[in-house]
């Protein structure tokens, strides 16, 4: 869609903001985009949209409108209703006594829908007090915010490893090992060979994930697996346009060669596939 409305600018126009946008990019103001450049802009745009979610997000869960976001608000946007109880307590509501005794028998049972989405929800209510760092009835913006995207709020960062620790450490000794990071499979001893995506995840768990090859992830090394970093992401856009786009051979993109191929560049995560050029925000500054 915002390709399709980038196309409908009048070429005079388009060429304008794109240029704005390639001169925001070039830190250095050299007239070149490195791939560091690329790559920190990248990482940039996802940052920006992610907030600008959050605070959207803050605006339709405050249904009181007095700048907090309460755990009830949480609930009632989410589930439509407040899900709170003491399971072993009789509750007045039908439909709540109904889900009531269902996660009950879904206990007994180790594993059912109901049980995993009430798990879901004890987590998020962890988050949630722990994002809340006064205490107060409910989170301001930046609380929330933090609730919503743990990995960009350094004082999150130990909650979400102890968080991943209790859902994969199966034998808790404070760390993950292979088999516990590939969760419930189980190996077919009659097969000749493990399916693709075990093969995949092993790679993952060995050459991205544990640094020190001792075969299992300590809280650090978990990290990156459970928050994924935009960085690798962002670096992959910026080699990928780079050897697209570079003409000459120089390992960086100047105004000219962007321009000689604009659609290539419009539809990456440079430019957020053209959201850019409808956000003054990335463009504004240079016009």
């Amino acid at each position: 869609e915002d390709v399709d409305e980038y196309v409908k600018l009048g070429h005079e126009e388009q060429q304008k903001r794109l240029q704005a946008i390639i001169k925001k990019i070039d830190l250095d103001s050299d007239g070149f985009l490195t791939e560091s450049e690329l790559s920190s802009w990248i990482q940039m745009s996802f940052k920006h949209y992610a907030m600008q979610e959050a605070k959207q997000q803050f605006v339709e869960y405050d249904k009181n409108s007095d700048d907090t976001v309460t755990w009830d608000e949480y609930n009632i946007q989410m589930y439509d209703r407040v899900i709170d109880f003491d399971e072993n307590t009789a509750l007045d509501d039908a439909e709540e006594e109904s889900f009531r005794k269902e996660f009950a028998i879904c206990k007994k049972q180790s594993f059912c829908f109901w049980l995993l989405q009430f798990n879901l929800h004890l987590k998020d209510k962890k988050r949630f007090e722990k994002a809340n760092q006064d205490s107060g009835p409910g989170l301001s913006l930046e609380e929330f915010i933090a609730f919503e995207h743990p990995e960009e709020v350094d004082y999150m960062t130990e909650f979400v490893i102890q968080e991943a620790l209790e859902e994969h450490d199966k034998n808790g000794d404070g760390f993950v090992s292979l088999e516990e990071f590939l969760g419930d499979y189980r190996w077919d001893p009659t097969a000749n060979e493990d399916p693709e995506w075990i093969l995949v995840e092993k790679d993952r768990f060995v050459n991205d994930y544990d640094k020190d090859n001792d075969g299992r992830l300590d809280p650090q090394e978990l990290l990156p697996w459970v928050v994924p970093n935009n960085q690798g992401i962002a670096q992959e856009e910026a080699l990928h346009l780079i050897d697209e786009m570079d003409l000459n051979g120089d390992k960086k993109l100047s105004e000219e060669e962007i321009l000689e191929n604009p659609d290539l560049f419009l539809t990456s995560e440079a430019t957020d596939y053209g959201r850019q050029l409808h956000d003054d925000y990335f463009y504004h500054d240079e016009l």
